[in-house]
């Protein structure tokens, strides 16, 4: 990482600067949270994509106009019914085009398109490099301004997400106060942030929330419930092992740690930074983790 820069949206004369100052012109784009379409679907084996399409159009008619991926996560049924079920992740054909369009016009390569979804796990990869690794179950929560999103990872793989549809608009608020950012300008730690970096014991590029008896909205209780049900419906024999919070509006730990007391699972904020050498000069903290990931699984490509 040679350098960490945040441009105000739609600022293509900054976009053009931050360009410059690299070394190189080829950009990987993530799309924003809040314009990701996710769903679990179950079908046949035999399905083709016009059928899967089919399926999702029940859920939302977004998925007509839309990219889509779909990973198989596992299979139900019997031996005369088997079915697979289907995480499916949609971005809106329109929302590609003028990301790659914002950076090409600013001078850039775009040599992938990504969404926080994958690159915010691909940040902690080296967390699972011995044996046994991948027996650990971790919920992700990512937390910003606009969307937040769930994902459960066996190991550093992603079986299971889910978009939040309840949003804390008053923690919203109060972050985006607090992080009023010039159109260009270097990151370094958030400085009305609590957030500190990890003590010795928690995993690198971890760090572990306290026990909290602070009250969450009952609305998101329930949802995170859901979505821990969900899992344990698709792989009874593995309870979730910790709780990660990533995204701007995990600077708040002591959210964090409500969090994770309610559910009961140990929390632990994320400090990706951690993994890149020196990019602790430029970023620090949980709002980092997508850039972070999209550093550490693109580094080869873009050097």
């Amino acid at each position: 990482m040679q350098s960490a820069v945040e441009v105000a949206l739609g600022d293509s004369e900054a976009l053009k600067i931050a360009l410059s100052s690299c070394k190189g012109n080829r950009c990987v784009v993530s799309i924003d949270n809040k314009d990701l379409l996710v769903q679990h679907i179950r079908v046949s084996f035999d399905v083709d994509e016009n059928e899967i399409r089919k399926s999702l159009l029940k859920h939302d008619i977004a998925w007509g106009d839309a990219e889509i991926r779909q990973l198989t996560v596992t299979t139900t049924g019997d031996t005369t019914t088997p079915r697979q079920e289907l995480l499916c992740v949609g971005i809106k054909r329109e929302k590609t085009h003028e990301a790659v369009e914002c950076v090409e016009l600013a001078g850039g390569e775009v040599i992938a398109v990504t969404v926080p979804l994958y690159a915010s796990i691909r940040a902690f990869d080296r967390l699972y490099r011995r044996d046994g690794d991948e027996k650990i179950t971790s919920l992700l929560l990512d937390m910003d301004n606009n969307s937040s999103i769930v994902m459960i990872a066996h190991g550093s793989n992603c079986v299971f997400a889910h978009r939040l549809s309840i949003e804390d608009q008053k923690s919203d608020v109060e972050n985006a106060k607090q992080q009023e950012i010039p159109s260009l300008t270097l990151l370094h730690p958030e400085p009305n942030s609590d957030f500190e970096r990890r003590v010795e014991g928690d995993p690198r590029g971890l760090q572990s929330t306290e026990s909290s008896c602070d009250a969450i909205e009952p609305s998101l209780e329930s949802e995170l419930e859901q979505c821990l049900r969900h899992h344990g419906a698709l792989f009874p024999e593995r309870a979730v092992d910790r709780v990660i919070f990533t995204g701007r509006c995990a600077v708040d730990t002591a959210r964090c740690s409500a969090i994770a007391s309610h559910l009961g699972i140990a929390g632990y904020v994320a400090d990706p930074s951690a993994w890149v050498h020196g990019a602790d000069e430029y970023t620090s903290g949980p709002a980092w983790t997508t850039v972070a990931g999209i550093c550490i699984r693109y580094m080869e490509r873009v050097a």
